[in-house]
């Protein structure tokens, strides 16, 4: 996560990398319902990582023993439990205790793809005084001697009053049996640090926080756009802290805390470059008062947690199931997406996806995929698999709340809704320019039954342009292009937050203003419900 404040070098610090993404996905999500058992979060309060991989059996009977009972749904386990009832998978009641901390293996599953653990652990801190906590090093330890790393959360469940988390590694087991060892190190129990800023920054401010971790924020702008503020600063940092510790500025307007999601840009050197964007008008933004937060290590247990267990996937590999899909040609053209193949693991549905993407046309991105199971509607998400550009499959993965025995004969049915289209067409929409100026000068475009509104201007020496629009349904224009004696030009790269404005701004060096510039919005969203669409699968 961070480097934190007044630490000993000659302490070894956590695996951040494992740690981060469960970190600050729970602390916010914890911040946002103040609930102590929400799952799949985001940043504010959250036991979290104790990343780990598994492979599992023991060789002794267990029941179904008291572990089972505990609630693992709302941790992201339904999936593993789900399995487990079934008997895909084995249950486990191994415990390994060091400095007063019990750590229990209770279960794991694999799929040919992901291994996955059910880890508990008990502890005599207090934790409500903490947003996360950590396990410093984690590391899966095969019979033939290689080490891998595994990640995951962990969340504290008021019902059992244990910590809970589910883990996962690629699975190296397959459909074999194997040996291995799992080590944790070290506990590590992180808190939020909030700091009042005493004046209201302004562009070109260097504020001193007073914090070793996050000693200075340079204000690079504060600018107003479409009822929002957007506010961009660099935070010095160490080289090895690369934002883990979230450090972000907060807004406390009327006697409510208002948040906005920090965007980490690219920068050179250490310090971090973030924006962030708040829904506040100009007016209510001076009115408010700012706090410069962050997360910091505020206390270790130091300890060992090692498990030596045996693996077996038979079953698992067993359990797979595999159907080809059908994809019509209406529902190709409709979607731009061929639909390849359904797996079934003991712990993900996938559709496997071929996609034919071009922007003239306009690339098809849907927001919600849901999964239609009998009479059971699943959530899923759009995600990659691979690990080379070149090669990724692209896939929609739903975590199942059911196991079937027998898949083939379940009916089944995908529904993609919320489409956005992404295009860009300089085979037309082109709109001449006048003379640029410093003076702002105004131009507008229809395209797609979309007015688009530009403002373009000379400022430093560059052209600059800045495109937004009013039109219900548009999204946003990504990147302009213009054409200057036939020769298409796109601006200089800079820096973007994933948060949109509403007001895209693009630069272009080196224009020559005598010559005739033509404008294209180059590459722009928008919804189309039409594009929605139901697939039998």
């Amino acid at each position: 996560m961070n480097q934190y404040i007044e630490k000993d070098k000659n302490i070894p610090l956590p695996d951040y990398d494992l740690m981060w993404t469960a970190i600050e996905k729970e602390a916010y999500q914890r911040q946002i319902n103040l609930q102590p058992s929400q799952n799949i979060p985001r940043h504010r309060m959250k036991v979290v990582p104790i990343s780990i991989v598994f492979s599992c059996i023991l060789l002794v009977a267990i029941p179904v023993y008291a572990s089972m009972t505990i609630n693992w749904d709302k941790i992201g386990g339904r999936s593993v439990t789900n399995a487990l009832k079934n008997g895909i998978g084995q249950q486990y009641d191994l415990q390994a205790s060091s400095s007063g901390v019990t750590m229990n293996l209770n279960g794991v599953v694999t799929d040919g793809e992901k291994m996955k653990m059910l880890i508990s652990l008990d502890t005599k801190t207090d934790l409500s005084q903490y947003i996360g906590i950590a396990t410093e090093k984690n590391t899966m330890t095969s019979e033939s001697g290689s080490e891998a790393k595994v990640y995951g959360n962990l969340e504290y469940d008021p019902e059992s009053k244990k910590l809970l988390g589910v883990y996962e590694t690629p699975d190296t087991l397959k459909d074999d049996k194997k040996d291995y060892k799992f080590e944790a190190q070290n506990l590590i129990f992180l808190r939020k640090r909030d700091i009042p800023l005493e004046s209201k920054p302004q562009g070109g401010d260097t504020i001193v926080t007073g914090s070793t971790q996050y000693p200075t924020l340079h204000i690079e702008s504060v600018r107003q756009a479409s009822n929002q503020t957007i506010i961009r600063y660099r935070v010095a940092a160490s080289p090895s802290d690369l934002g883990r510790g979230t450090p972000q500025l907060v807004v406390n307007a009327g006697g409510q805390v208002k948040e906005a999601v920090p965007t980490i840009m690219p920068s050179e050197g250490s310090d971090l470059f973030i924006e962030q964007v708040f829904d506040m008008t100009e007016p209510d933004w001076k009115d408010a008062s700012l706090h410069f937060s962050y997360i910091e290590e505020a206390k270790r247990i130091s300890g060992s947690w090692k498990f030596d267990f045996k693996a077996d996937g038979k079953k698992a590999s067993e359990a797979m199931f595999t159907k080809k899909l059908y994809t019509s040609p209406e529902v190709q053209k409709k979607t731009g997406i061929t639909f390849d193949q359904l797996v079934i693991t003991p712990l993900v549905i996938q559709i496997l996806i071929n996609e034919e993407e071009s922007l003239k046309k306009g690339i098809v991105h849907y927001k919600t995929a849901q999964l239609v199971i009998g009479d059971k509607t699943i959530a899923g998400d759009r995600v990659l698999k691979g690990d080379q550009p070149g090669s990724y499959q692209h896939l929609f993965e739903f975590e199942s709340s059911e196991w079937y025995k027998d898949w083939s004969d379940v009916p089944m049915k995908l529904k993609l809704k919320d489409a956005v289209i992404e295009k860009r067409d300089t085979s037309k929409n082109w709109i001449t320019l006048n003379k640029p100026k410093k003076e702002k000068q105004f131009a507008k475009l229809n395209v797609d039954g979309f007015d688009i509104q530009f403002t373009y201007y000379i400022e430093g020496g560059n052209l600059m342009v800045e495109s937004h629009s009013e039109s219900p349904g548009f999204k946003g224009v990504n990147q302009t292009t213009v054409r200057i004696n036939g020769k298409e030009i796109v601006p200089e790269i800079t820096p973007k937050g994933m948060v949109s404005t509403g007001v895209n701004i693009d630069s272009y060096k080196g224009i020559p203003f005598d010559e005739k510039i033509e404008l294209n919005p180059g590459i722009y969203k928008y919804s189309d419900p039409s594009r929605n669409e139901e697939v039998k699968l």
